[in-house]
């Protein structure tokens, strides 16, 4: 058995960034749900996450440059499933953004993915590492129920 908050599985991908790949990133997503026990109710909202973070990061991160990359990190650990997705842009300031429902705000056309993102995931957090990629880290609970019936399957 595992220790709890050790990874169970973790995969990472550095691609151009360009959206063609987010196909790649539902299938790789698509197959560790599979194994983790992602719960099926949350699966496509986790999948929709993904999308939008990666759009943002190739549209809005590397603002479509194909000279720069996107790295995207899944991670599984018996308590939740991690998702990090990096880009080489300068990143933004959370506080920045409007609520998209705010009559001001409706007919804009940015802004909605990262409130998307908050309403579907369990935990969201905006990250710089050291070499100062910005990166989203988003993350949901798997049912510890669902884990262990898996398990023993």
């Amino acid at each position: 058995m595992p220790e709890p908050g050790r990874a169970l599985m973790h995969a990472r991908f550095r691609v151009p960034s360009d959206l063609r790949y987010t196909d790649l990133f539902h299938l790789v997503l698509n197959q560790m749900a599979l194994e983790v026990q992602i719960p099926e109710d949350r699966l496509d909202w986790v999948t929709l996450s993904l999308r939008e973070a990666l759009n943002n990061a190739v549209l809005h991160g590397n603002k479509k440059d194909p000279s720069k990359f996107i790295e995207v990190e899944m991670e599984a650990t018996e308590e939740e499933f991690i998702i990090r997705v990096w880009d080489e842009g300068p990143g933004f300031d959370q506080k920045a953004l409007g609520d998209p429902r705010d009559p001001e705000n409706l007919f804009r056309p940015n802004g909605r993915g990262i409130f998307l993102i908050r309403q579907l995931m369990d935990h969201v957090e905006f990250l710089r590492d050291d070499a100062g990629h910005f990166g989203l880290e988003m993350r949901v609970t798997l049912s510890k129920q669902d884990n262990q019936e898996a398990m023993h399957e």
